[in-house]
């Protein structure tokens, strides 16, 4: 009988516990609150990390960008001018015909 009285209280005390802690809000909050510190924290570092690779390979794609497009230029004028010319001709004929309500 003692037995069952010791399991009964000791049961209580458990579940007293458990209470407690759930009902315990500023604990909860607290404890919450730090996780969404650390997962920001580890959120704004990735975020940092990303952003310095990428300006990284911002300037030197770029630059990569840039000689491309002179070497091309330098080999095939010809191609380049035609390019050139095309995108002109097709601008103009918009304006005129936005002008003229052809369009």
């Amino acid at each position: 009988m003692f037995r069952a009285r010791e399991d009964l209280e000791q049961n209580l005390a458990e579940l007293k516990h458990a209470v407690v802690e759930k009902v315990d809000v500023k604990a909860r909050a607290r404890v919450a609150l730090e996780r969404g510190k650390e997962k920001a924290h580890d959120v704004f570092e990735r975020g940092k990390e990303g952003a310095q690779t990428l300006a990284a390979k911002g300037v030197n794609g770029a630059s990569d960008l840039y000689g491309r497009g002179r070497e091309t230029v330098r080999e095939r004028p010809v191609l380049v001018g035609s390019i050139v010319a095309g995108v002109v001709v097709a601008g103009v004929l918009l304006y005129v015909a936005r002008r003229n309500d052809w369009i």
